[in-house]
């Protein structure tokens, strides 16, 4: 499984005009966030997902698709992650940063609480969490502890069909993976360098 990851943290969005593969459309969609690093994600997202994918098409839950290729993109502050992969699949990728108890409770069921002795354990469970609901095609749907993080990495049940979920780090960033089926795989990281 292959990810290829930018580090967008000191991008900024006026620097990413002559961006290859990107289109007028593109940019115009970029424009109209009000935050640069919005802009900055929504632009570097498309440039992946053009110069890797080419055409793509979303779904009524807003899930990227395209004809015969298998990828999902997540982007937050600093970066963006696109994931390429043999079958349905779901990425989360999540700067690691202070997060208070309230919303850890919240996010997780007792047993992932016991483990999130950590904002970086936090956000392990968060991503995997949202790799799942990814890779499930629906997202996250305000149903957030229904969706289980444990096996971080491991075989998972969701809705009746299994899953396989991995993680690793990106600089400060903590990413998860999930796959339909029960087929073990590693990650490979490639960074690009966007100018």
């Amino acid at each position: 499984m292959t990810i290829i990851a930018v580090d967008a943290s000191e991008t900024k969005f006026a620097d990413l005009a002559p961006l290859p593969f990107v289109t007028g459309e593109d940019r115009a969609q970029a424009e109209r966030f009000v935050q640069d690093k919005d802009k900055v994600a929504h632009l570097v997202s498309a440039y992946l997902k053009r110069k890797y994918i080419g055409e793509w098409t979303l779904t009524d839950s807003g899930k990227p698709v395209a004809d015969g290729k298998f990828f999902n993109v997540s982007h937050c502050d600093g970066a963006v992650v696109l994931v390429l992969a043999d079958g349905e699949v779901g990425v989360d990728v999540e700067n690691v940063r202070a997060v208070d108890e309230d919303l850890k409770r919240y996010v997780s069921t007792d047993e992932e609480y016991d483990i999130v002795k950590s904002d970086k354990d936090f956000f392990c469970i968060w991503t995997a969490k949202e790799s799942l609901a990814k890779a499930d095609g629906e997202g996250l749907d305000g149903r957030v502890k229904d969706i289980p993080a444990l096996p971080l990495a491991g075989s998972k049940e969701f809705k009746g069909e299994k899953y396989f979920s991995r993680q690793t780090e990106f600089e400060n960033f903590v990413i998860s993976v999930t796959k339909k089926g029960e087929e073990p795989f590693d990650i490979l990281i490639k960074k690009e360098k966007i100018k």
